[in-house]
């Protein structure tokens, strides 16, 4: 009779059986590959997300690139929806993604005339990318599709982590926000507004002006 070493073959079976393959695209790809940090900050964030939003609510999720914190949050919310003017990462996204939970479009959120209204919006890593002179129309749009009880939870660096980052990100960071700037533009459209400080994937609290990354949360729209 042969030895039983270990129950790990019937693990690799409910594996195989249970568990889709997915392929990541060329963001996700680039990320693992290069700054595999990053995956672990924004699955950070899109964690904190989904908790703050809580169960049983329909969230969008703008700029959600190739799904993988979109997935986070519709398995842990109820149903999110990704939107993004990428065309190959909605596409990847949706090759992998065919839960019930989570649906993907692709579109530029600033043209967009959706009047559907969803429970929170969510976008991180968006907003810097967009001109100063768009900012205030693309937080109104955010601001316009929420129910009034909706909640905005927007995550961007702020200008202290700018003298680290790369090359690449500098030329696209067009609209690099002080918590002082992003707090102000904020409560133009929210009564309340809460802002947190993130430094790696730890969110907190903490001393603002230091922080390497900022996510503010907007809720009771104007």
């Amino acid at each position: 009779m042969k030895e039983t070493k270990s129950n790990w073959e019937c693990v690799t079976q409910e594996f195989m059986q249970e568990t889709p393959e997915m392929h990541l695209g060329r963001y996700a790809s680039h990320w693992f590959f290069k700054t595999p940090r990053k995956v672990l900050h924004s699955m950070s964030y899109y964690k904190f997300a989904a908790k703050m939003i809580g169960p049983h609510k329909r969230v969008l999720d703008v700029g959600c690139n190739e799904g993988l914190g979109t997935f986070l949050v519709g398995k842990e919310c109820g149903f999110a929806k990704g939107f993004d003017f990428d065309k190959n990462a909605i596409e990847r996204a949706q090759k992998n993604f065919s839960e019930p939970f989570v649906a993907f479009e692709m579109g530029d959120f600033l043209e967009n005339s959706e009047e559907e209204k969803w429970d929170a919006i969510i976008n991180f890593d968006v907003i810097e990318y967009i001109m100063p002179q768009r900012a205030s129309d693309f937080l109104a749009g955010i601001a316009g599709q929420l129910t009034p009880e909706g909640i905005a939870i927007i995550g961007t660096p702020s200008k202290i982590s700018q003298e680290f980052a790369s090359e690449v990100s500098k030329k696209g960071h067009v609209n690099i926000y002080s918590h002082d700037r992003l707090e102000e533009e904020m409560r133009k459209h929210f009564e309340c507004v809460f802002m947190f400080s993130a430094n790696d994937e730890v969110i907190h609290t903490g001393y603002l002006p230091l922080a390497h990354y900022f996510i503010t949360l907007g809720c009771m729209k104007k």
